[in-house]
C-alpha cells in the first residue's frame, strides 16, 4: 500500500542523533508513512545506522554532500505519498505530528499547508535554561484566527519546516528549494508556497527544537544577509507581494534588517562592511535619525 505522507529528513554526521530522531516519527500511529532520510554525504557511520533500522518505513537516499536545500529536494523528489512533511534529523517529533495535519487536510481540501507550532528545548549546555514555544502564545492566538498568507509569513519569519505539512500539489507548482540559501531556504519556500495557496496555524507542538550552542542558526551575519536577500528575490520574482506586505511595511523592514546587519558586522570587527550596510539602511529610510547618527559615529571612529 502506498504511503499517505513522506516524511523528508535531511542528515548530515547526525548519526549521534538520528536514530532517536527517526523512532519518534515511526512511533506515531495510526498513519500511513514513509521517512525518506537523505544522507547528504555523511562521513560518520550514518549509512550503516540507515541500513540497520529494519524498517521498511524508513527509504534512504544517500548521495553526495551538497547542502540542505538539496538534499530536501532529492527527499521530495523521492517521496511517493500526496502529503509531504519535513523533519529534522536531531529534533523529535511529538505524538500527533503527521495525524493533526493530515486529518485537518482531509477535512479541507482547499488548504495546502499546515503551519504547527513547536517546543524549543532548552539551550544545549544551559542546566537553568526553560522550554519555550516556537510561536509565543500571543502570536499564535493571532495566526490561529484566520488564514496564513504570504504577509504572516513574512513578518513571523515562519519557516521551521518541522512544524508544516504540505499536499504534493502545493510543492510541485512552487518549485524546489533554491540551494542558494545555506539557512533560510525554509522560509523561502513557505513564502513562495503562501503567494498562490491557502495555508493554516495550528497551535498544537507538533516538534521538539533541539538548540545547539554551536548551530547554524546562531550565525546572526549571516541569517540578516540571507533574510534581506530572500526578501529582494520575493518581491523580484513577485512583485505583486509588495501589495500583500505593504511597501512602507517592506521598505522600513528591510531597512531594520540592513541597519542589524551593520551592527552584527561591526561587533566582528568590519567596520567597512559595517560602513556600507548602514548605508543601504540609510538610502532605504533616510528620514530615520537613529541610522543618520549611527553613520556619523562609524565616520568618525574611521578617521580615528
Amino acid at each position: 500500500m502506498s504511503p499517505r505522507v513522506s516524511v523528508i529528513v535531511p542528515t548530515y554526521d547526525r548519526a549521534h542523533a538520528l536514530g532517536e530522531s527517526v523512532a519518534s516519527l515511526l512511533a506515531e500511529r495510526d498513519v500511513d508513512l514513509e521517512v525518506v532520510v537523505v544522507d547528504d554525504g555523511s562521513t560518520d557511520g550514518t549509512a550503516a545506522l540507515l541500513a540497520g533500522l529494519g524498517d521498511p518505513r524508513v527509504r534512504p537516499v544517500i548521495r553526495p554532500h551538497a547542502g540542505i536545500a538539496a538534499a530536501r529536494n532529492a527527499g521530495i523528489a523521492a517521496a511517493r505519498a500526496p502529503y509531504i512533511a519535513f523533519h529534522d534529523s536531531d529534533d523529535l517529533a511529538l505524538p500527533g505530528r503527521l495525524a493533526v495535519p493530515l486529518a485537518f487536510l482531509a477535512a479541507h481540501p482547499d488548504v495546502d499547508l499546515v503551519i504547527q507550532n513547536g517546543r524549543m528545548l532548552p539551550p544545549e549546555g544551559d542546566p537553568g535554561g526553560r522550554e519555550e514555544p516556537w510561536i509565543k502564545p500571543s502570536v499564535a492566538r493571532a495566526l490561529a484566527a484566520g488564514p496564513i498568507g504570504v504577509a504572516e509569513v513574512f513578518r513571523w519569519n515562519l519557516g521551521q519546516l518541522q512544524g508544516m505539512c504540505f499536499t504534493r500539489r502545493a510543492l510541485d507548482a512552487t518549485g524546489p528549494l533554491d540551494p542558494s540559501f545555506t539557512i533560510l531556504d525554509d522560509l523561502d519556500l513557505v513564502l513562495r508556497v503562501t503567494l498562490r495557496f491557502r495555508a493554516v496555524f495550528l497551535d498544537v507542538p507538533a516538534f521538539a527544537y533541539r538548540r545547539h550552542a554551536a548551530g547554524v542558526a546562531r550565525d546572526r551575519e549571516r541569517i540578516r544577509e540571507e533574510a534581506i536577500r530572500l526578501a529582494e528575490k520575493l518581491v523580484r520574482e513577485h512583485p505583486e507581494t509588495l501589495d500583500r506586505l505593504g511597501r512602507r511595511v517592506f521598505v522600513r523592514r528591510q531597512a531594520r534588517r540592513w541597519g542589524r546587519l551593520a551592527t552584527a558586522r561591526l561587533r566582528a570587527g568590519d567596520a567597512r562592511g559595517a560602513r556600507a550596510a548602514l548605508a543601504e539602511a540609510r538610502a532605504l529610510h533616510p528620514g530615520n535619525v537613529a541610522y543618520r547618527l549611527r553613520a556619523l559615529w562609524l565616520a568618525l571612529r574611521g578617521r580615528e
